[in-house]
């Protein structure tokens, strides 16, 4: 007879300082400042090197997309306003209108 092994525990998260015991910081208007240009600076940097990471299509490539995109909104506009065009036309049918 196999018996089922049991799930490991959960982790238990350390009990929360209370705000007494945490004590009281102040932190001052320089070091918010340097937080922020800090965030900002690692920002950009971040932003520069995943676009490194970026395969460029080529003009060709971007050409025949941009083609694709174009034709295939021409046929959902053509097919949506078909059906708009049938439904008013039964509506005008049942309701007897003009």
């Amino acid at each position: 007879m196999r018996l089922l092994r049991r799930a490991p525990a959960e982790p238990t998260r350390p009990a929360r300082q209370t705000r007494a015991a945490r004590g009281t910081r102040t932190v001052s208007p320089t070091r918010v400042g340097k937080n922020l240009t800090d965030g900002i600076r690692q920002f950009f940097y971040d932003t520069k090197a995943e676009l490194r990471k970026v395969v460029w299509p080529t003009r060709e490539q971007a050409v025949n997309l941009t083609g694709l995109v174009i034709a295939v909104s021409v046929a959902v506009a053509a097919f949506i306003g078909l059906i708009d065009l049938i439904v008013e036309k039964l509506f005008v049918a049942l309701l007897g209108g003009a």
